[in-house]
């Protein structure tokens, strides 16, 4: 069966009409209700470079190392394009990976490939309660695009087009597709931007102080990433910035499905749709992502498979299970050593071949001085904050998670035990203590290397530096 994959960047769960928003999202929703769609399906780390690697090695990044944007994934660790060739399939692939430009990939065909031609240093660095440099810049690029004017993910939209087109005629390929939208910077269509902007006239209140989910940790990510300065206008603005850039997406989207049904390859060409994490978009007073808050961690899970019944699934899944799927699709045996289990058989009918009741993510990374681990169990999301508060909700009870159950005021013998389970699994997967002691030395060792002492010089001297592994 031929695959088609399509991430996206920083588009949380739920946002398209199919799950109840106010979006222009005709494609995503068709998508949506013609697909094996996961609801509960996570990112193995909520910022880019990390999750990426992961999805596209099937492990975890306390298995790669790559704990940052500033320690990008280089190939040598095997991912799914070398290992599917290696099996003799084809793998064309397009748009962004963010990649280490120098690595091998084993790609039969690539272009356009988003590599990190510079990495954001600035994430070797791990202090408290420091800003981020550039952070309020960053809220403030915003903007509409002018007539005729193109942007990248055009040129990717373009070049899957010309790469299914020389694909029709073959068999057993994969086509690899990854947009920037709906990232930052929200530079996006007047029409789309004019459609939000006349729907969104006021901000949620759940945008609104006072935000009740907050431990030291995450204060100190809010102010790295200068979330006071975001007042309820810029507020505003952003949001409808986001949602015209998820409009445009779609679209892109959209494309790519009448393509697959003019070129006569639905029956046999498969289509997945993910992200590598969401947008926090303002929600318990915090932006950008590295949170492991829903609208960060939980990201779209939609797998169109020719010739099976669309259903949904509870079942919590991780972009780490993408690799071993698309290997159960193909007749391929699974790699060895890797973290992700194959969806395959449970879309087959299997249930009893899933072999965890959990998902499982991390964050290792800028504006969190310690490690932070998250277990999705059940109805259940426990988060282990290394030198700060735990947190549990329960996600039935709770949707947005403004009540931790381990709070002193709301702590007891249920959520004790609850929590216990999830910490059980957690130690599972790995030791939190060692992995956050192994991340922050390379962190260390690495800034070093470089001959960097404070976070001014890495931003001044170091910003254009590729870092590898």
């Amino acid at each position: 069966m031929n695959q088609i994959v399509i991430m996206s960047d920083e588009h949380s769960y739920d946002m398209m009409a199919y799950f109840g928003q106010d979006l222009l999202t005709p494609n995503l929703d068709r998508l949506a209700r013609e697909s094996q769609l996961f609801r509960n399906a996570y990112s193995p780390c909520p910022v880019c470079a990390p999750a990426r690697a992961a999805f596209f090695t099937g492990r975890y990044v306390n298995r790669l190392g790559t704990w940052d944007n500033a320690t990008s994934y280089d190939g040598k660790v095997q991912g799914m394009a070398a290992y599917m060739t290696d099996q003799g399939r084809l793998f064309y692939a397009t748009g962004k990976t963010h990649f280490h430009p120098d690595g091998d990939y084993g790609f039969t065909k690539g272009s356009l490939l988003g590599f990190m031609g510079h990495s954001d240093v600035g994430a070797l660095f791990r202090s408290e309660n420091v800003e981020r440099i550039g952070a309020k810049e960053r809220y403030q690029n915003i903007r509409v695009r002018e007539e005729g004017e193109s942007k990248r993910d055009d040129e990717v939209l373009e070049e899957a087009l010309a790469y299914l087109e020389e694909l029709k005629d073959q068999e057993n390929w994969t086509l690899y597709v990854g947009f920037l939208d709906p990232h930052f910077p929200f530079n996006v269509k007047k029409e789309y931007w004019d459609y939000y902007d006349e729907r969104i006239k006021q901000i949620p209140a759940a945008l609104k102080p006072p935000y009740t989910s907050l431990n030291k940790s995450l204060e100190s990510l809010r102010k790295y990433f200068a979330c006071d300065f975001v007042d309820e206008e810029n507020t505003r603005k952003l949001l409808v910035g986001y949602c015209a850039a998820i409009s445009e997406l779609d679209e892109r989207i959209g494309t790519i499905l009448d393509a697959v049904d003019a070129m006569g390859l639905a029956d046999k060409t498969a289509i997945l749709y993910s992200s590598d994490h969401g947008e926090q978009s303002g929600y318990h007073g915090l932006w950008w992502k590295c949170t492991m808050f829903e609208e960060s961690a939980h990201v779209p899970f939609l797998l169109k498979v020719p010739g099976v019944v669309p259903r949904e699934y509870e079942v919590p899944v991780n972009l780490v299970d993408i690799f071993p799927t698309l290997c159960g699709m193909s007749d391929l045996n699974l790699p060895e050593g890797i973290d992700g289990k194959s969806l395959w058989p449970l879309i087959n009918g299997d249930e009893k071949r899933l072999s965890k009741d959990y998902t499982f993510s991390e964050y290792h990374a800028h504006g969190m001085p310690r490690g932070v681990y998250m277990i999705r169990w059940q109805q259940y999301k426990y988060i282990l904050y290394l030198g700060d508060e735990e947190q549990l909700f329960d996600l039935e009870q709770d949707p947005a998670e403004n009540y931790n159950l381990l709070s002193i005021d709301r702590v007891s013998g249920d959520s004790m035990a609850v929590a216990e389970v999830c910490r059980r699994r957690l130690y599972d997967v790995c030791d939190p203590l060692e992995v956050d002691l192994r991340a922050r030395k390379f962190q260390y060792d690495y800034r070093q290397k470089l001959g960097i002492e404070a976070y001014t010089k890495a931003f001044e001297d170091f910003v254009d530096h590729p870092v590898g592994l």
